[in-house]
C-alpha cells in the first residue's frame, strides 16, 4: 500500500486546501494519473498517483492539509485504508467549510444563512472575505479589521521583502506608440492572434537578454564573513507579465521568451488571462521569472513604479496610451499617441546609464 502525502508546494504557505478529488474513492488509477487538486495562496496544484492501484481517500474535499499529511492510499486490493488522524477535515453537514473559512466566520460573527446562501459546496476563506467586503453584516463594520485575500497576502510578502532588501532606483522614457500600435494591428490580422503593445514589449525585452545580461541576473550574497554581493547570470530570458482580471494580481512567466514568436507570446498571454479568470494557475506557471513586465491599463495612470521582485534586478512598467499634441519636423502641430515605459532596477547591480540604455534599446525595437 502506497501513501499519497502532501508535498511542499511553495515556500509561502504552511498549509493548503484540498479543493477537488479527480478520482472517485475506490476507483482504479494508473501511475501518473491526476487524482487530487490542492490550492496554495498562488495556484492550484494537481497531485498524481505514484503507482497503479485502487485509490482510497483518507480525507474529504475541503480539508486543510500541511506538507507531510497522508490524504490517500493506493493499494492493489480493496482493503480499507488506515485511519488518518493528522488532517483537519470540515463538516459535511451542508456546505463544507474549510478551517480558515470557519475561523473567519467565527471572528466576524457572519450569519450562517449568508454562508448557505452562497450556494457553494465548499466554502473557502476567500468566499468569506468576499462576503465581508459586500458589507450588510453587523459584525463587519468599518471599525473591525478585515484580512487580505490569499493572493494579496502573497503580493504583500513580496513587496515587503523587496523594500527591505533591494535598494531600487527608477527611470522612465516616453515612447511614440502610434507606429507600433498600427504595426500591431497588421500583425494581429496576419497571425490571427491579439497582438498589442504588451506583446511587442515582451518580445523586445526578451531579445535584449544577450546585450543586457545584468538586467536578467539574480543577485546573490556570497558565502563567507564579508557576505559580498555577486550575481548569477540567467541562461534565458524568462519574462513575467502581470495579469489582474479582478481576482488578484498574478505574474505568470513566459519561459525562453526570446524563442517565441509574437503569435506564440500572444497565445500564451491569452491563455494566462483565461487561467486568471478561472483561478487555475499552477505553481509552474508562476515560477522561474528573471524579469517582470507590469501592465497598467487605466488611462488615468501616467506613471507607474513597479517593485523589483526578490531574486531579480529589473521590473518594467508599461502605462496606457495617452494622446498629446506635438510639433513635427516641419514645425506643424500634430496629434500623436504616446506611452510611458518605466524601469525599476536594483541599483547595486544595474547603474542608471545601463538602465537608460536598456530602455532606449527597447524603445527602438518597438518603434521600428
Amino acid at each position: 500500500m502506497t501513501e499519497l502525502r502532501v508535498p511542499k508546494l511553495n515556500n509561502n504557505d504552511t498549509e493548503y486546501l484540498l479543493v477537488e478529488w479527480l478520482a472517485e474513492d475506490g476507483a482504479g488509477v494508473l501511475k501518473g494519473d491526476p487524482v487530487v487538486v490542492l490550492e496554495t495562496s498562488k495556484a492550484a496544484e494537481e497531485l498524481v498517483a505514484e503507482v497503479d492501484g485502487v485509490l482510497r481517500r483518507a480525507v474529504e474535499t475541503g480539508a486543510t492539509c500541511v506538507p507531510g499529511d497522508v490524504i490517500a492510499y493506493i493499494s492493489d486490493d480493496s482493503a480499507p485504508p488506515p485511519t488518518a488522524v493528522d488532517v483537519r477535515a470540515a463538516s459535511t453537514d451542508g456546505p463544507i467549510i474549510t478551517a480558515p473559512a470557519q475561523a473567519l466566520i467565527d471572528e466576524h460573527g457572519v450569519d450562517p444563512a449568508r454562508i448557505h446562501a452562497l450556494g457553494k459546496k465548499v466554502i473557502r476563506r476567500a468566499d468569506v472575505e468576499s462576503l465581508l467586503e459586500t458589507g450588510g453584516d453587523s459584525a463587519s463594520s468599518s471599525s473591525q479589521t478585515r484580512p487580505l485575500p490569499a493572493v494579496q497576502r502573497a503580493v504583500a510578502a513580496a513587496v515587503t521583502r523587496s523594500h527591505h532588501t533591494i535598494p531600487a532606483a527608477f527611470t522612465a522614457v516616453k515612447l511614440d506608440a502610434g507606429p507600433a500600435i498600427a504595426r500591431a494591428r497588421v500583425l494581429s490580422k496576419e497571425a490571427r492572434a491579439l497582438i498589442g503593445l504588451a506583446e511587442l514589449l515582451v518580445s523586445a525585452v526578451a531579445s535584449l537578454h544577450g546585450r543586457f545580461p545584468m538586467c536578467f541576473a539574480e543577485p546573490v550574497v556570497a558565502d563567507g564573513p564579508g557576505g559580498e554581493l555577486a550575481v548569477r547570470p540567467s541562461p534565458a530570458p524568462n519574462v513575467g507579465v502581470t495579469v489582474d482580471v479582478g481576482h488578484g494580481l498574478y505574474v505568470p512567466v513566459l519561459r525562453g521568451a526570446d524563442r517565441l514568436s509574437l503569435k506564440e507570446i500572444a497565445q500564451q498571454l491569452t491563455a494566462y488571462r483565461t487561467k486568471a479568470l478561472r483561478g487555475a494557475f499552477r505553481e509552474e506557471d508562476l515560477a522561474g521569472g528573471n524579469i517582470v513586465v507590469t501592465l497598467h491599463t487605466d488611462t488615468a495612470v501616467l506613471l507607474a513604479v513597479p517593485i523589483v521582485f526578490p531574486g531579480q534586478t529589473c521590473a518594467l512598467s508599461l502605462c496606457a496610451p495617452q494622446h498629446e499634441f506635438a510639433l513635427d519636423s516641419a514645425g506643424n502641430i500634430v496629434k500623436r499617441t504616446t506611452v510611458t515605459l518605466g524601469l525599476a532596477f536594483d541599483h547595486r547591480v544595474v547603474n542608471g546609464r545601463e538602465a537608460a540604455m536598456f530602455l532606449n534599446a527597447i524603445r527602438k525595437i518597438i518603434a521600428a
